[in-house]
């Protein structure tokens, strides 16, 4: 297995223990309320920007009850800021919750759970596109989306994954250099509406 494989797949493992430690399923369905993993966890093309990403909804949606979540999940003492935005008044009708979690003062994560409203245009939006992802996800497009992120998380701005993995899996892109090149020739969106074709 090469390095990049490798590297990844401790990240992932790792971030599985993680949601485990933290009880972050369980905390939510306490509160009546739905928790889907998203992103880069769930496709399984984690790499070195070390984000675990949740979507969560509510049958009776308020900002106490996801105030309750994210204290319960807080005790841990592993998480060591806590970010809230809300969003309600927004197109994206949703609270935003970004938690850091330190697994060592050299390994922070982020951890993002976003509460939306079940009624917001973006109600499922993204598990419909991570599972479109992972079902057309072969191993020899995974590398290449892996070997593009590697390269990608060595300079100072974060890309979305999203944008990688259209450029990959839609336009066949296989390098980074090509990425970067596919990337100055198209605009780019708030929120990305791009999704693969099953």
């Amino acid at each position: 297995m090469d390095k990049i494989t490798n590297t990844s797949n401790q990240n992932l493992n790792r971030a599985y223990r993680i949601i485990d430690e933290l009880r972050i399923y369980e905390t939510w369905e306490n509160l009546n309320s739905t928790c889907n993993l998203v992103g880069s966890v769930k496709t399984g093309l984690l790499m070195n920007h070390l984000d675990i990403d949740f979507h969560t909804y509510s049958k009776k949606f308020s900002i106490e009850k996801s105030f309750k979540a994210i204290a319960e999940i807080s005790k841990n003492p592993k998480i060591k800021e806590v970010i809230y935005k809300n969003l309600l008044d927004k197109e994206d009708m949703c609270l935003e919750w970004h938690l850091l979690y330190e697994e060592n003062p050299e390994r922070i994560w982020t951890i993002d759970i976003i509460h939306i409203k079940n009624e917001s245009p973006y109600a499922g939006m993204i598990e419909r596109v991570t599972d479109k992802i992972s079902a057309v996800l072969s191993e020899p497009l995974k590398k290449k989306i892996l070997n593009i992120k590697w390269e990608s998380e060595q300079g100072t701005e974060k890309i979305p994954g999203i944008e990688i993995y259209q450029a990959v899996i839609d336009d066949g892109v296989e390098t980074f250099e090509a990425f970067e090149i596919w990337r100055k020739n198209r605009q780019h969106a708030e929120i990305s509406l791009w999704e693969p074709t099953l």
